[in-house]
């Protein structure tokens, strides 16, 4: 417990006790001449506006207004104190809340001070321990050539174009077809035609009845399908129902790959010719990799920093971490029209608890490396950062850095650059061993 010297000139006394790591109670002891003032200055301003009948407005002796809204005057005087104090206790013992402080043991006789309890959540004190010698493994970064051809393939794919044959359709081919939903007897109603539906028959995204009818299917074929949508399906007018679909094919495609040659480098980049497509990509593939071992760095140096630290959490803290989490998964609800419940809620606060113990955890530790160390970020540093991302994107700095200033944006790239700093900053102190590209580096790390 931290103690401040009394005294009579001090009309605000506080001390502080700490019953758990993250929960502190403020001591308050109000003069009496503090409460005195509040209560005059109220009842001064109620005899001037009190009304009573034989009386002029303004005229009602101050003895009367009290016994009429003096018990009402007090529990206002004391409501402004309260805060007073609260600030008081703020700046003389420099806390840290997380949350907004509960009155309780209030205590005011005819004569005295007023005293009062204030308790609140506090963020951790946190002592760092050794930061040196974390132990980490980083990967080599490395590019196969299988990896380039693998990147070609897709930019084949995603040029590919598509030719019409005179043939069955098989997996992988295109059809174009017309349907026709029935009804729940089975009818067929023309009017509700959807036409010139493309299916790519095998593609995982086709409902597998599709898929399965539309397999061997030539032009002119009638094919009937039919779909049982399970009762939780997204679309309400579907769900739990049998439908049948019938579906004229009018033509199959077969897929056309573009021949790997200067023109399709060309068309793919600012290349000039294969060899130059093949190096712009496995410099890409490399910048990836960097990347990825990075954040298994960071991962991994986080997971040392946890073993070396016991942090206590206050639970307001975590309870607001998964507050925002659900949020965003009532969000995700909304868009693909799922309903909310408070069975996935409760799920999810269960499951969810030991991952926004950690993320938190980790979080203060990095924050308390930073103020240890003295790593900032100043305004030119972060204008820097955010012309670099403007470049990478191939944003115009202007324009994009109006965008960052005109919401959070900066204070997210401020934090991401201070967290790359923090992390730069460890791994500089870290026993580093180095270990082929192949290793799984994070099977050991408590995640």
């Amino acid at each position: 417990m931290s103690e401040n010297p009394t005294g009579a000139d001090r009309p605000i006394i506080t001390t502080v006790e700490s019953p758990e790591p993250c929960r502190r109670v403020i001591r308050a002891e109000v003069a009496r001449s503090v409460y005195d003032r509040e209560y005059a200055d109220r009842l001064k301003k109620a005899a001037r506006t009190h009304q009573r009948p034989g009386f002029r407005k303004g005229h009602t002796p101050k003895a009367v207004v009290e016994r009429e809204v003096g018990d009402l005057l007090r529990m206002e005087a004391i409501e402004a104190i309260v805060p007073k104090a609260w600030v008081s206790a703020l700046l003389e013992h420099k806390l840290s809340p997380v949350t907004d402080p509960a009155l309780g043991n209030l205590e005011f006789k005819d004569e005295g001070p007023l005293t009062f309890d204030l308790t609140v959540e506090v963020r951790p004190e946190i002592t760092l321990g050794d930061l040196s010698g974390l132990s980490v493994r980083r990967r080599q970064v490395a590019v196969a050539d299988d990896d380039v051809e693998r990147v070609i393939e897709r930019l084949r794919e995603a040029r590919a174009g598509w030719e019409t044959v005179d043939r069955e359709g098989r997996q992988g081919d295109q059809v174009t077809l017309d349907l026709v939903p029935g009804d729940d007897a089975g009818a067929f109603d023309e009017s509700r035609l959807i036409a010139d539906q493309r299916f790519v028959l095998g593609a995982e995204h086709n409902l597998p009845e599709f898929n399965e009818r539309l397999d061997g299917s030539a032009a002119g074929n009638e094919r009937i399908v039919e779909v049982s949508y399970p009762a939780d399906h997204s679309n309400p007018a579907l769900a739990g129902r049998a439908v049948k679909f019938r579906c004229l094919v009018k033509s199959v495609a077969q897929k056309q790959l573009p021949e790997v040659d200067d023109a399709f480098a060309a068309a793919c980049g600012p290349v000039q010719d294969v060899a130059g497509l093949r190096a712009d990509i496995r410099k890409d593939l490399e910048k990836d990799a960097a990347r990825r071992v990075r954040q298994e760095l960071d991962v991994q140096l986080q997971a040392e920093l946890l073993k070396r630290h016991e942090v206590p959490l206050p639970a307001s803290m975590v309870d607001k971490y998964l507050d925002s989490g659900l949020e965003e998964l009532h969000q995700r609800n909304l868009r693909l029209g799922r309903p909310d419940s408070r069975e996935q809620d409760a799920e999810y606060r269960e499951q969810g608890r030991p991952h926004a113990e950690r993320a938190l955890r980790g979080l203060l530790l990095l924050e308390a490396v930073r103020r240890q160390e003295g790593i900032k970020a100043d305004k030119e540093e972060v204008d820097e950062r955010i012309a670099e991302i403007a470049a990478e994107n191939g944003f115009e700095v202007d324009r994009y850095r109006e965008f960052v200033d005109s919401g959070e944006e900066r204070e997210r790239i401020e934090f991401d650059l201070l967290e790359r700093r923090t992390y730069d900053f460890l791994l500089s102190r870290a026993a580093v061993r180095d270990v082929p590209a192949d290793t799984d580096v994070l099977s050991e790390t408590e995640l």
